[in-house]
């Protein structure tokens, strides 16, 4: 039985990551107050707490998003909670009896023909295990999805329903755009910065959504497209290259989208066919593809990425706040949103 939990757990997770991940960046959980203070002298050269602090911001920006995130998920949680609470007061019930009316018994236990085609069809998770064997925990998981989802639409419609203002502030990092690709006005009163690898999947599969942001939004979006191709992406590089070449062309997002469209064969053979599909001209690009005439501003975007707490891809800055991954639209939206409120 353990087993077969185990099975399910590693296929959950397996489900919910959303970004191509690099090197894991170390954290710490120093105390940091950037004065004035001393921390160390060196033969009579003191080292004060604000120097510190100043070097070390790059990797404390980081702790400082992992603190916001358990934060945040936190106060979600408890807004729920309240909310549930608010709810069976207002109807005169315990909350144990409002979830049990609102959620419990609102939800049917899968029948063996719904547990027998999940099995079937997650037939290679399951570790060699028969459908017997594995009834009696994909009913209990099936059942607890269906809770869950109760549980999410009895909370969306209660949000709905009420005022909720919430005060916690992410914090913020200090992103440039920098010389590199963008669309939208410069002035735009939102600036998304996304750091991308043209062989990362999550990158391929976040482009839908960016379009969408693009067309919502409009001349409200400043967005800048940045390289930042990782180390066992043995061709994400050369890619990143070849889309620079083809701007020097006027060609760039015509060539990003072929790349993110063709992200299993991007060797430069490959490269080169595209060239000719977008139309450029063919012996300028080439040249300039064997040239590495771009690979320095791709290391430089890399390394920048990297210096700003960037590990994994695609990763984006909001207005300096960090969201990393294939991400829902509308996780893009409440973020979007809340900048634009406060323009107003």
């Amino acid at each position: 039985m353990k087993q077969s939990i185990r099975i399910l757990s590693i296929a959950a997770i397996a489900l919910s990551i959303v970004a191509c991940k690099g090197k894991a960046a170390i954290q710490t959980t120093p105390a940091v107050t950037g004065t004035n203070a001393t921390v160390a002298t060196v033969n009579g050269v003191t080292i004060t707490d604000a120097e510190l602090t100043e070097s070390a911001k790059d990797e404390l920006a980081q702790f400082g998003m992992q603190i916001y995130k358990i934060k945040r998920g936190k106060l979600d949680t408890l807004i729920e909670t309240k909310l549930i609470e608010s709810a069976a007061k207002k109807d005169g019930k315990s909350v144990d009896d409002y979830i049990k009316i609102n959620i419990n018994d609102k939800v049917a236990m899968p029948s063996e023909a719904d547990v027998k085609a999940f099995y079937e069809a997650n037939k290679a998770r399951m570790g060699g295990k028969s459908f017997d064997e594995m009834k009696d925990t994909l009913t209990q998981y099936l059942g607890n999805q269906a809770a869950q989802t109760a549980r999410a639409m009895l909370i969306s419609q209660l949000k709905k329903d009420s005022q909720i203002a919430i005060e916690l502030e992410p914090p913020r990092v200090a992103v440039e755009a920098g010389n590199n690709p963008s669309k939208g006005p410069s002035s735009a009163p939102v600036e998304i910065i996304e750091f991308t690898d043209y062989q990362c999947p999550f990158c391929g599969r976040v482009r839908p959504t960016i379009n969408q942001l693009l067309e919502k939004y409009k001349d409200k979006i400043h967005y800048t497209l940045r390289d930042f191709p990782l180390s066992f992406h043995s061709n994400a590089k050369k890619a990143a290259e070849a889309a620079h070449c083809a701007g020097e062309q006027g060609k760039y997002w015509e060539m990003n989208t072929v790349l993110f469209n063709n992200q299993s064969t991007l060797e430069v053979a490959k490269l080169k066919e595209y060239a000719k599909e977008v139309g450029l001209n063919q012996a300028k690009f080439d040249k300039c593809l064997d040239s590495d005439k771009y690979a320095k501003k791709v290391d430089e975007n890399q390394a920048y990425g990297a210096s700003v707490g960037v590990s994994g891809t695609p990763a984006f800055f909001i207005n300096g706040i960090n969201i990393s991954g294939a991400q829902p639209l509308d996780n893009f939206v409440v973020i979007i949103d809340g900048e634009l409120a406060k323009k107003n």
